[in-house]
């Protein structure tokens, strides 16, 4: 359960007791919400990469070397 004592079940019934506009408009709210999560989420891996390139922890090659990598590993 979570912290405000809702759960998905609960989430889900008010829900559809919403009118269709309001559902509309949640649905809308959640996938940009989503949406700025998952580029967030982009933009922190993208620069601990690039922390790590500066530190020298990168490697350079080509998908070959990528694959033969893999595969010894």
């Amino acid at each position: 359960m979570s912290p405000l004592g809702l759960t998905l079940d609960n989430f889900l019934d008010e829900f559809s007791r919403l009118p269709i506009e309001d559902q509309e408009m949640l649905l809308d709210l959640l996938k940009k919400r989503n949406i700025e999560q998952k580029r967030m989420r982009i933009v922190r891996d993208v620069k601990e990469a690039q922390r790590e390139h500066k530190k020298g922890l990168t490697q350079r090659g080509t998908v070959e070397d990528l694959m033969r990598d893999l595969e010894s590993g």
